[in-house]
């Protein structure tokens, strides 16, 4: 057998090309894009092979470019003195910010409309869910080459968990999707002209805490996550989802169930407007507020919901050595 058809991945994607790995036709059509592991809707097809003669030299630089590192190489700070990465955390911010500035302006006009039919707040939230899975999958087909799409603390912590993200990784990419979350939230509030007491009640956000708990509020906000990241685990990263509907669906069915995620908290009872599903967001939209009710809920439910879904990935591997 040739060397080229050795160089393939531990689940090869069918057709033609099926005995050429993905990292090598990068290479053969001069495209930029870096290996990684925790890609969102890449059921990580876009991965470096153990049987590839680069392996040693990409993941030295860059562990997350396979599924297989350690967590030692997890933790190794030299990742931070890669300025690929700093390019692909800065595309993570840029991407967050954006997001951030055109939910916050739908979400702001849809909780307007809750008082103006008699279905109260069910149509906001249908129209919400569908203009937010339009959104997410939009955004992770437009990011996933470059920085892997997650533009959500949630899904970059939860990779790390998953030990699909390194912790430099993680690191910069929390730190810059909360600094674009809170200037597309200002920007946000200045193309309005409005208050900040105007900007309170953003779906997905707003807690009304004479009408709702903290218990009750992180309840809603860690088994929706729970939910969101089982499926977005299981659609978008399992590598064996490939031969099934391939990585160019599974972004658009990661966006399907946020949305339903979304909707199916966004009216369920008085004060609760819907679970986050993305702290940067709500830190963002309730920095442009000036009004935090909650806020540590949004980031103790996601936080608890990646670390609980790690346990599980491990304990019950998707894929053996």
């Amino acid at each position: 057998m040739s060397t080229s058809r050795k160089r393939v991945h531990s689940l090869e994607p069918t057709g033609a090309l099926e005995a050429t790995s993905d990292v090598e036709l990068q290479r053969l059509h001069g495209a930029v894009s870096r290996p990684f592991a925790g890609r969102i809707g890449g059921n990580q097809q876009f991965t470096v092979s153990r049987d590839d003669a680069q392996f040693e030299s990409i993941t030295r630089k860059a562990p997350d470019a396979t599924a297989h590192f350690s967590w030692h190489a997890s933790i190794d700070p030299q990742g931070f003195s890669d300025p690929e990465l700093w390019k692909e955390a800065t595309i993570e911010g840029v991407g967050t910010g954006l997001q951030i500035f055109v939910s916050g302006l739908y979400s702001l006009g849809l909780s307007s409309a809750i008082t103006e039919t008699s279905l109260g707040p069910l149509v906001p939230a249908v129209l919400g869910a569908i203009a937010n899975t339009v959104l997410i999958s939009l955004f992770i087909f437009a990011g996933g080459p470059v920085s892997g799409g997650h533009f959500n603390p949630f899904i970059t912590i939860s990779t790390f968990f998953g030990r699909l993200a390194t912790l430099p990784r993680t690191i910069l990419y929390v730190g810059f999707q909360c600094t674009g979350a809170v200037i597309g939230g200002f920007l946000m509030r200045a193309a309005l002209g409005l208050p900040a007491a105007a900007l309170e009640k953003i779906p997905g956000c707003y807690v009304d805490t004479s009408l709702v708990n903290a218990g009750q509020a992180y309840t809603f906000e860690f088994m929706t996550a729970f939910a969101l990241i089982f499926v977005a685990f299981g659609v978008g990263l399992d590598p064996r989802q490939r031969v099934v509907f391939g990585p160019a669906l599974s972004p658009i069915l990661v966006g399907i169930a946020l949305g339903l995620f979304t909707f199916s908290t966004g009216f369920v009872t008085s004060g609760y407007s819907g679970a986050s599903l993305n702290p940067a967001r709500c830190l963002g939209l309730m920095a442009a507020a000036e009004r935090f009710d909650y806020h540590y809920v949004h980031w103790l439910g996601d936080i608890t919901a990646a670390i609980l879904n790690g346990i599980m990935y491990w304990f019950i591997p998707i894929y053996k050595d």
